[in-house]
Order: C-alpha cells, then structure tokens, then sequence
C-alpha cells in the first residue's frame, strides 16, 4: 500500500511512501553509516546510503539505489535482534519537505467506558506495550510495537481508529522543523521596532510597539520567565551573561550541531538584557529559559519541550518555527499538551502564554492558495500551519517599518496579532543580537538583521512578559485578550478588518504603551519612574 489515509488531531492526512528511503533505529549505537548498518545487520542485498540523523528520533535515514528491493531490505531489518525500529519514510503531501519518519511509538486514547481488562487485550492483540501515562490526557497512553506486532504503526493506528473502544490512535512522527528565519550578516543601525520615529530612510513615524512609553511601567521582572524553544543560543552573550537571566536551560538536541544560532536572534528580540551599549530586548529585565531543539523533531519531543517548559515555571513560551510540510495538522497529543499549557501550565494553573510565528510563505494559515506558491505553480494549494493554527495559542503575524503587512506574513481568520519585523524592499530589517565570532565580540559579529514573523512572534513575547510582570496573576487567556484589544488597527484601508480583525493583521499591531496602560489603570497600579 503507497498510501494511507489517518486522521491525526481534528484532520485527515494521507501519508505516502516514499519509494526509495527507509529508517532505522538500533537498539545500541548508531547507525551512521551503510557499513556500519551492514556490520550490525548483515547484507541488505541493496545499495543503500546514509542520507541524514533524526537525533531527537535516534534514527537513520538511508536511500537504495533500486526502490523494487527496500521491501525485502526492511524484512531483513525488522528481523534483526539488533534493530529497534525499521520503517518506510512517508509524505504528508506531494512536498519533499514534508517527509516524516514514524518513530515505533503510538498515542492511544480509550474512551473512558472501556475496562482496564478490555484495554490490556487490545493492546496484546495489537502487539502494544505501554511505555507510558499521558497525564495530561484521561485513559490515554505512550504505547510502543512489540516483536508481537505485525504491522506498522500506521497500520495499526488505521485499524485502532476503527475500534468502538478508541478514541484515537496516532503514531509518533519524526517531522523537520522549519526556522522561519536564519539572521544574516551584521549591520548595527537602530531597532526602529521599538520606537520608529521615521527620521531612518525606508520607515514611518509611529510604526513600532511604543517601547519607550510602555518602559515607564516596567522593563520586566526577574521573576517571570519567558522560554524560547529554537535551534540554539549563544547564553555566554554580553546580553544574557548577566546575574539571574537565565535559568533552567535544556538542550534537547544529542547532534551537537554547531547551528546559525537563530534562537539567539530570537531571544535578543524578546529579553536582551539593557547594558548601555548593544541592543536591547522589549522586556530586558525578564529571565530567560533557552530550550535548544533540533531541526527534527517528533511528536513526543514537542510532548517533553513543553512538559519541560511548564515543570520549570515558565510564563510565556516563544515558538519561532512551524513543520516544514505545508499541511501540517497537529496530533492529538500534540494538541492536547499545548491545551494543557495554556490553560493550566502556569504557576497556581494560570496558564502559560504561548506563541507561534505564522510563517513566512504568504500563504492562509489554514485554507486553500491559489495560483504560484512557493513550490511552483499549484491552484488551490491547500496550507495548514497546524502550530500556529491551534486555537490555544497566539498566531503572529509581521508588519514593516511602514505600518503595512510584511509581504511575506502568513495570513487568515487564525491570525491573533501581528509585530514589526523586516518587510522586503522599501522597508528596514530587524535589528537584533548575533551569534559572536570565536575570538572576542565587536559590533560586527554581535548584532545581525532578523527577517521573518520569527522576529515579530519575538517581540510578541516580550510584550507578554511585560504583562505578566506587571501583574502576574493574569491568566494565559486575559494576556491574550490584553495583547489584542489594545493593539493599533494599522492599514485600516487595505486591512479588511471585520468586527475588530483583520485576515493580514488580526486585531492589530501590538502596542506595548496601551497594554501596560491598560493594566496598570486595572490593578490601580502606580507607574515607577523610568530606571
């Protein structure tokens, strides 16, 4: 069978084989190489060539010469007492980016009628082991294929779906992760985001967050967190090398990937701390939880990232990337744990506030585009950014230094706010902090341009941690509600704005000024003097 058709979440997805590529997994070691693989195996009686690491996965990608012979070359592998997991590689849709990669585990959910004996034979008949509870789900649970099991996972969960007994069954996927934006090369200016006062060429007076306004309130408190997951950080910065900035990092990523650092864009956006020279972060007096992820990721790692996050405390949690697929639902696990931080994630279940870009593609971020899309021409070319989309979370968009949509911003009914970021031509790029050169640090390898919705999501963050750092009993949900009533309706003309939202802008350009007015007017707060 080339092709299966699955629901995963609230959608249907079909996954097609790919004809010439397989996984594996060993149970010790790896396999990085095709005589390594051989060695531990034996002969597959095909070509085949190691082509990447899933490391979050611990799997290996290879591809045969001659497709005709990888069935016969998986039989081998599965039969293997030295092999963990053997699988085929599938598309979601007709893209190459799309490719993902079962792991061995499933997601089960058993409607809550169903005895625990009924469940225990289930299981058995299917080959199952529990691996373990998903507590953030009822009768739910993280099952992995046994040597019993005589099907795939995709199978399996195929006909798991068709069980009176089951709510859902989904396998755990190895999926690419796309950073929306990688910082290009350094060129300090300003950072007109925070305060455009429109004497810069290429900008307008007025299209930024009111920063300097919105600091008379507070720059941040040390006590609440903002958690940026991205591909990397440089934590030894001059802006986040200061007392108490960060606090519990984690690197999920075992490849050790020496990357571009696109997290520590991100998160000079969000928080870099203000030292008189350099640049400065939105909320600068925040702490900040790096979490490093690969650029491969699975269900069950996005599971432990945001269980991490919300572990440790972490308020606002800042997502600066979306599946490289361009239909891309979410899992039902998946929905559900990013269900579970925003609602009750936080310190006293307040909830965490969580962010996503919408992505760079100019494309809905749930819905058909017709015409030319970036992979070529394609009607009614169907896109989904299943992160960005999910009703728990703030979808970010990008304005430019001129009050207009960014040409590149993702856009939909989906879309909560938007932030200044880079806008293509006519328009400035981003100021933020870079990854520093091995030997020392000066202006040019400190600072770097970020382009993308990732830097807007970033400045999103920011302003969320400032909310919350002005009354920290706000819930996830009034944070939202904050961020969108007092956002600035830009581009009334072209913003096709529909009782308060736009489908370009959603409520509006984020205004720092307003929110923190906002709040503080509620709370009958009184405004500190500027530090």
């Amino acid at each position: 069978m080339s092709e299966m058709k699955l629901r995963r979440g609230e959608r249907e997805v079909t996954f097609i084989k790919v004809p010439h590529k397989f996984g594996v997994r060993l149970k010790h070691g790896t396999a990085k190489t095709e005589d390594t693989l051989e060695a531990v195996c034996g002969t597959l009686g095909v070509e085949a060539k190691h082509m990447e690491a899933l490391y979050a996965a611990k799997i290996d990608v290879f591809v045969v010469d001659d497709y005709t012979k990888l069935d016969k070359a998986m039989e081998i592998l599965r039969s293997s007492s030295h092999v963990d997991v053997a699988s085929h590689v599938y598309k979601l849709d007709e893209s190459p980016l799309s490719e993902v990669v079962p792991t061995g585990l499933m997601m089960i959910q058993f409607k809550s009628h169903v005895p625990a004996a009924e469940r225990e034979q289930i299981l058995v008949e299917f080959g199952l082991q529990v691996q373990k509870d998903l507590d953030f789900l009822p009768n739910s649970y993280a099952v992995k294929l046994s040597k019993e099991a005589k099907e795939n996972p995709l199978k399996i969960s195929a006909r798991l779906q068709q069980r009176r007994e089951i709510e859902f069954a989904e396998p755990d996927i190895a999926f690419k992760v796309a950073f929306l934006y990688q910082p290009s090369s350094p060129l300090y200016k300003e950072q007109w985001p925070l305060k455009n006062r429109g004497d810069l060429l290429c900008t307008a007076a007025g299209a930024d967050v009111k920063a300097e306004e919105a600091w008379d309130y507070t720059r941040g408190s040390r006590n609440i967190v903002i958690c940026i997951m991205d591909d990397g950080f440089d934590l030894s910065h001059p802006e986040f090398d200061v007392s108490g900035k960060i606090v519990d990092p984690m690197d999920f990523d075992d490849s050790k990937a020496d990357l571009l650092h696109h997290g520590t864009a991100c998160a000079g956006v969000a928080l870099a701390e203000e030292r008189g020279t350099g640049v400065v972060g939105l909320a600068p007096q925040c702490a900040f939880m790096p979490v490093r992820m690969p650029a491969v990721i699975s269900d069950s790692l996005v599971i432990s990232m945001f269980q991490y996050a919300m572990s440790n405390n972490a308020d606002v949690i800042c997502c600066c990337w979306k599946a490289q697929a361009k239909f891309f639902p979410l899992s039902t696990v998946v929905n559900a744990i990013i269900r579970k931080a925003a609602t009750v994630g936080r310190r006293n279940e307040k909830g965490c506030v969580i962010l996503f870009a919408a992505g760079n593609d100019n494309a809905p971020l749930d819905g058909a585009k017709g015409g030319t899309s970036w992979l070529g021409p394609k009607s009614d070319s169907q896109w989904l950014n299943g992160f960005a989309a999910s009703r728990e979370v703030m979808a970010v968009g990008a304005s430019n230094s001129r009050d207009k949509r960014a040409y590149y911003s993702n856009y939909g009914p989906e879309l909560a706010i938007c932030a200044p970021a880079s806008g293509g031509a006519n328009t400035r790029s981003l100021l933020t902090i870079g990854r520093r050169a091995s030997k020392g640090c000066d202006v040019d390898d400190c600072t770097c341009r970020l382009q993308g919705t990732s830097g807007a999501t970033s400045l999103a963050s920011g302003l969320a941690g400032l909310i919350l750092s002005l009354d920290p009993l706000l819930t996830s949900a009034e944070v939202k509600r904050i961020m969108m009533e007092t956002a600035d309706k830009i581009d009334p003309e072209d913003g096709k704005y529909s009782s308060g939202h736009s489908p370009l802008y959603g409520h509006g350009r984020i205004n720092a000024y307003k929110a923190l007015k906002y709040v503080a007017e509620s709370e009958n707060l009184q405004k500190s003097p500027r530090s």
